[in-house]
């Protein structure tokens, strides 16, 4: 920083925000680089370990650009304040205020060295972005002055704390019948733990509740159907995560695919199995981030895939594969015998027209509507009590697939985890009953809905283009590339939207890149918004990006977005 406040000359090379790129090959002929070195391949490898830096490389040249704005220059009498030692560490800068890119010292320290036989683990983009908040002051004790449109979490209110319009409708379909109560089919207020639900369970879970889950399925995806889940199709497990980490460990030597973008976990997640062969298959925004089946069926060919790992609906773009369309993707993945592993945990977050189980005030997808054979069909679904019934605390998800499988992350699961809480399982067996699931879904929706509504009128007021407005999921994936600098990029969106206290996820997390082996980012000018959190939260945080744009001057006029990064294959 303290170079760049004085270097007018390299500024202007990279724009005010000091955040353009620059030639490696111009770095490594600066006299001061030059005192160090001539090795030209030793400054790009510096390079690429230093932190806040992207380096990219193709045939022809490796280009650098900071990830962080240049903080404002300190007046003298800020930068007399610095310890001596502070002054001679420099390029960290002195700073005014707590603002992201103006912290503290303390606030940006590297962190500590691990012992030996340990490495750094790389954070997930929603534990990087919260990480980055509580640096400024975020914390349970503060969460109230903040707006959380980062973390993928769903609001836990009851429902008399919903938005009134909300509620009124909710009395609507009380009064002709629809809904019983509005107050919702289930209250848990306590988990009884006694002698009886102390001891080990079973790795893949409590018969009970895996029954359960079986039954919810054939009620309301399999009816009259020949071949049926029983307890033997499902394992229960701690979570989401866990659930894809017991599926990869029993995963032998294979191409897996993937698309692009989609949930930031799996890339650090994939990177762990070296078994895996982890492919990646873009999916053209200018075809609202879909794959035709045609396209789909070369791709696991042509790819030699054995599996296929998606969200349905997916995180981030909202996008749904639903009705004929997952049917042929079931069908294709009998016929190739590719296993299609889809993570469902949004299922019930469903807002289109077209439904699977067809009914006038509700509607949820799964491809277990359209598996012929349990047993025989490569088909993996993953979904638990996490979203679809606002239970993330719980860490309560299921997997439902061919006996064989499920013989095999049970496998795992006696060495991984041991299997899920006993007590936990047995007390939450009434919430899967499917009527009870219908009226808490036909809830689900209209209060989703609602906040899904709100917040594109609001980002479409505000100059924030949203191209596939969401089908699925509580995310809405915005492109930020026609506001003015430095909000035209995810990293400049995400930092000045910190300093009014609103929480965001940058784009680049989500594609998904296992061991790093591109250079290349995408989604540069894509941000993720949750609308996940209460709706007085979300509007305090939509009130907050407005005040951040309208202090950065107008709106860019809109002009043709670049598909070049997107035309081709990885």
């Amino acid at each position: 920083d303290k170079n760049l406040w004085k270097d007018e000359w390299l500024k202007e090379k990279i724009g005010p925000d000091a955040t353009g790129w620059i030639d490696v090959a111009m770095i490594a002929s600066f006299k001061r680089v030059q005192e160090i070195t001539s090795d030209t391949e030793l400054v790009v490898t510096c390079l690429k370990r230093m932190k806040d830096l992207e380096v990219i490389s193709d045939d022809t040249r490796t280009q650098v650009r900071r990830t962080r704005s240049l903080p404002e220059q300190p007046t003298k009498k800020d930068a007399d304040q610095l310890s001596e030692k502070d002054t001679e560490e420099g390029n960290q800068g002195a700073s005014t205020s707590t603002a992201w890119d103006e912290m503290p010292r303390k606030a940006v320290e590297e962190p500590p060295p691990t012992i030996p036989g340990f490495r750094e683990v790389a954070k997930t983009g929603v534990i990087y972005v919260m990480d980055q908040a509580a640096r400024l002051g975020y914390s349970s004790a503060t969460s109230h002055e903040w707006a959380n449109l980062g973390q993928g979490s769903p609001e836990t209110t009851k429902p008399k704390n919903w938005p009134t319009n909300v509620r009124k409708r909710l009395t609507e379909l009380v009064e002709k019948g629809v809904l019983s109560s509005e107050a919702g089919p289930w209250n848990i207020e306590s988990i009884e733990v006694n002698e009886e639900n102390l001891h080990y369970g079973n790795p893949n879970g409590d018969l009970a509740m895996r029954q359960a889950v079986a039954r919810y399925y054939n009620e309301l995806y399999r009816k009259g159907k020949s071949s049926l889940y029983t307890g033997d199709n499902v394992a229960i497990v701690g979570g989401g995560r866990l659930a894809l980490t017991r599926l990869c460990c029993a995963m032998g030597n294979i191409n897996l695919g993937h698309f692009l973008p989609d949930y930031t976990a799996y890339a650090e997640l994939l990177s762990q199995f070296k078994a895996i062969n982890s492919i990646p298959i873009l999916l053209d925004p200018e075809n609202n981030f879909r794959i035709t089946l045609r396209e789909l069926k070369r791709e696991i060919v042509g790819r030699g895939l054995s599996a296929l790992l998606l969200s349905n609906p997916c995180n981030p773009t909202g996008q749904l594969i639903e009705g004929e369309d997952l049917k042929g993707w079931v069908k294709i993945a009998r016929e190739t015998q590719c296993t299609l592993v889809l993570d469902e945990i949004y299922s019930r977050y469903i807002y289109t027209q077209r439904m699977a189980p067809t009914d006038a005030h509700w509607r949820i997808v799964s491809s277990a509507q359209f598996v012929d054979d349990v047993d025989k069909d490569p088909v993996v679904i993953l979904d638990g009590l996490t979203k679809c019934w606002r239970m993330p605390g719980l860490r309560m998800c299921w997997i439902v697939a061919p006996r064989s499988v499920i013989s095999a992350v049970g496998a795992v699961g006696s060495f991984l985890d041991g299997g899920p809480s006993l007590p936990m399982q047995r007390a939450l067996v009434p919430v899967l009953n499917p009527k009870s699931v219908i009226e808490q879904t036909i809830m689900l929706q209209v209060l989703f809905s609602h906040k899904r509504d709100f917040c594109l009128r609001r980002l479409a007021d505000m100059g924030i283009e949203v191209d596939s407005p969401p089908q699925g999921t509580f995310y809405i994936w915005c492109d930020v590339g026609q506001l003015p600098p430095p909000l035209n990029s995810c990293w400049g969106f995400f930092r000045e939207c910190l300093k009014e206290k609103v929480i965001c996820t940058p784009g680049v997390f989500f594609d998904v890149n296992p061991g790093s082996r591109r250079k290349l980012n995408r989604y540069e000018t894509f941000v993720r918004l949750s609308y996940g959190p209460s709706f007085k939260e979300i509007l305090r945080g939509l009130d907050g990006i407005q005040r951040v744009i309208e202090r950065h001057g107008k709106v860019r006029p809109r002009q043709e977005s670049s598909t070049a990064l997107y035309s081709g294959g990885d």
